[in-house]
């Protein structure tokens, strides 16, 4: 929680003033803004420290941008390692009896994947996995949990869960960014980033074809287990035809003793009204 809002706050804060950040240290040094232009890990770690330099209390500059990268870093990591520690609990309630060994599983495969960016090459290693990690996996993904979760779902249900856990609701405000804003900016980006699309680089290095290649793969792996898992799922499902097994496979096949048949058939007419 503390995360959720002290790293919005200097994130915003950090970005809004960046730009100005960086006038600064050109106009101190007698630089053109060009001679700046960066981005990704040079940006973080190179550009951005030094140019808080020649601010004034630049040491208060400093702890924030570190403190931003931090946060950033936290939030991101932390909630992908729950998610794939609860969905192993889940498939194997064994493992969740014994959370040692549920973590053992989990962060032993991260640290031994680690390892390689700490090699001398570890650089560019971490650039080719970054140019292709990102964009379009991530992008795609956000797109597909927006738009599964406020219209396959449905934003209405969603607000029933919440009600139902919390006593209150979503604010109007929040689905319709939900529904439209978020799933249409994560577009765009999607969209301009294949517009820009360039290959990678670190510094005046060009990375060969066959990197470029393996970038690509990496993408692939990504992004195929997923629609992949979801024609299995549909043709797996209970059904005659394509319509009947597709709404089958949105029902949950494990009927809970607290979920009443009237409410399971409310869940089977909402779909066929949706497909």
């Amino acid at each position: 929680m503390v995360l959720c809002i002290v790293d919005p706050l200097i994130t915003i804060f950090c970005g809004l003033s960046m730009f100005t950040v960086l006038g600064h240290m050109a106009h101190v040094t007698g630089s053109n803004m060009d001679d700046f232009q960066s981005s990704g890990l040079n940006l973080a770690f190179s550009v951005l420290p030094e140019a808080v330099t020649y601010l004034p209390l630049s040491q208060l500059w400093s702890v924030l941008v570190f403190l931003m990268m931090m946060t950033l870093g936290l939030d991101t990591t932390v909630p992908s390692l729950e998610i794939t520690q609860e969905t192993l609990a889940d498939q194997f309630p064994s493992l969740a009896k014994r959370r040692w060994l549920l973590l053992l599983i989990v962060f032993l495969p991260c640290f031994l994947l680690a390892l390689p960016y700490t090699t001398q090459a570890g650089i560019y290693v971490l650039t080719l996995v970054d140019w292709y990690a990102s964009v379009p996996p991530v992008m795609l993904f956000g797109v597909v949990e927006c738009l599964v979760l406020a219209w396959v779902f449905g934003v209405w249900r969603l607000d029933k869960c919440t009600v139902e856990m919390y006593g209150q609701t979503i604010p109007r405000w929040l689905t319709f960014l939900m529904k439209y804003i978020t799933p249409g900016l994560l577009m765009v980006i999607f969209v301009y980033a294949f517009y820009e699309y360039r290959p990678p680089k670190y510094g005046t290095y060009f990375y060969p074809e066959w990197a470029t290649a393996i970038g690509w793969l990496i993408s692939a792996f990504m992004i195929v287990p997923t629609p992949c898992w979801m024609v299995y799922c549909v043709w797996k499902s209970r059904g005659d035809t394509f319509k009947q097994k597709l709404v089958n496979a949105f029902i949950p096949q494990d009927i809970s003793s607290d979920v009443s048949l009237e409410d399971r058939g409310e869940e089977q007419e909402a779909l066929n009204v949706v497909m």
